[in-house]
């Protein structure tokens, strides 16, 4: 039974793109708060699985079900990172629309490299910079830096060959360097494959259509994931690659921040009776992000995700295949229409938005060191939890800020 569109009001689509653009800050501040709290809870606690916490809860009355709710709470913090690939996908689509599209010019070949270096300009520095500085403490201290010790005694050429393979981004595809001084870093090579296929993935939506390309890449990435699956590795070597140490398992999340971008922008030059013309492709992208009714499916897709994601490690691995599709889907298009709701400030959170790189590139380097200091000093574990949460991402921006502050200094005296 086809899909109805007919109460669609056209009165929002030049609306559509600036509500959600001007969002994104406040959503990748959600999402790097997320972030960092599961990787200190996880640190602080221990792996702990969805099962393991539900036994929890039933065994020790009131007190162990809140400690497992807050628990539960904090390892969805793990989800976030789809929202920087969806945000990542939406930005990139956008500005090249705004510099391609809407001027009508044609990218060339050098248009392409000059991309590639912008993109790796603003992500490669930084990065480098944080690597220095996790060396640095190693050298100060190397027990506030638990990631790669093994490596380290080694020495020699070893350690060299390690701070190479993170500095380059190779440590994605060597898995033993992938923990190396930091075991969130596998990020920053994924964006940079993801970064080497999106003029190809433009080609693809421009010539083939962008419905098509996000069906395309969900069938790759699903396909990938199978494989890796049923592929004979060792358990870490499969999370590593399911994960998304390579692009193809999270190119789905990518494509669907594109997707999102185009089908808004394009959006806000048609009335209703025309893109009705176009495609019902358009509407249902306005729907699914805008219409209220459709939250129901937003939390069962989150929902959905979820099980097969913790069920995997319990019953059938296969079950990790489509988690993180589902999860991606549900859980930005519910927290974008519930943010849309709720009326409370959101400037703190666009503040970590705005530097949350800086955030993720330092926080489990810090926050290792201020565990270990105010173990002794704050006995309440969840007090604990939020003090140094709030530190780390305080010294995260001003880790970034400072990097701002050197980086224009610099240019402004050469362009002097």
């Amino acid at each position: 039974m086809p899909i109805s569109f007919a109460k669609t009001n056209p009165m929002p689509f030049a609306e559509n793109y600036n509500r959600l653009s001007h969002m994104l800050p406040t959503i990748k501040g959600l999402a790097i708060l997320m972030v960092v709290t599961y990787h200190l809870w996880q640190y602080s606690k221990g792996s702990s699985s969805f099962s393991q916490i539900l036994a929890a809860s039933q065994k020790y009355g009131f007190k162990s079900l809140v400690e497992s709710l807050l628990s539960t709470l904090c390892l969805i913090g793990e989800q976030g990172v789809h929202f920087f690939l969806i945000a990542s996908g939406f930005g990139l689509a956008a500005s090249w629309w705004q510099r391609y599209q809407v001027s009508k010019q044609k990218p060339t070949s050098s248009d392409v490299i000059l991309f590639w270096q912008r993109r790796a300009l603003r992500l490669l520095p930084l990065y480098w910079l944080a690597n220095l500085l996790a060396l640095g403490l190693v050298l100060i201290k190397p027990d506030y830096v638990p990631y790669g010790q093994e490596i380290f005694a080694q020495g020699g050429i070893a350690v060299w060959a390690a701070i190479l393979a993170s500095l380059t981004t190779l440590r994605n595809v060597i898995s033993k360097y992938y923990f190396f001084l930091n075991g969130a870093w596998w990020y920053v090579g994924l964006s940079i494959q993801l970064y080497l296929v999106f003029p190809l993935l433009i080609w693809f939506g421009k010539r083939w259509g962008w419905s098509k390309l996000l069906v395309a890449t969900l069938l790759f990435s699903l396909g990938y994931r199978l494989l890796i699956v049923f592929l004979p590795l060792d358990t870490l070597t499969t999370d590593i690659l399911l994960r998304g140490a390579l692009f193809p398992s999270r190119l789905f999340e990518f494509v669907f921040g594109i997707v999102l971008a185009i089908a808004l922008l394009k959006s806000q030059n048609l009335n209703l009776v025309n893109i009705k013309k176009n495609s019902n492709f358009y509407l249902l992208i306005q729907n699914l992000l805008f219409e209220r009714r459709w939250l129901g499916l937003h939390i069962f897709l989150l929902i959905l995700g979820l099980a097969c994601h913790w069920s995997s490690s319990e019953m059938w691995s296969i079950l990790r295949v489509p988690a993180d599709a589902l999860i991606g889907v549900g859980e930005f298009c519910l927290v974008f229409q519930i943010m849309t709701i709720l009326t409370i400030p959101k400037k703190w959170l666009d503040v970590l938005g705005n530097y949350s790189y800086g955030i993720f590139l330092t926080h489990m380097n810090i926050f290792v060191g201020l565990w270990t200091v105010l173990n002794t000093v704050i006995s309440f574990y969840w007090l604990r939890l939020a003090i140094v949460i709030m530190i780390t991402c305080t010294l995260g921006i001003f880790v970034e800020l400072c990097y701002n502050w050197v980086t224009k200094q610099y240019l402004s005296n050469k362009s002097a």
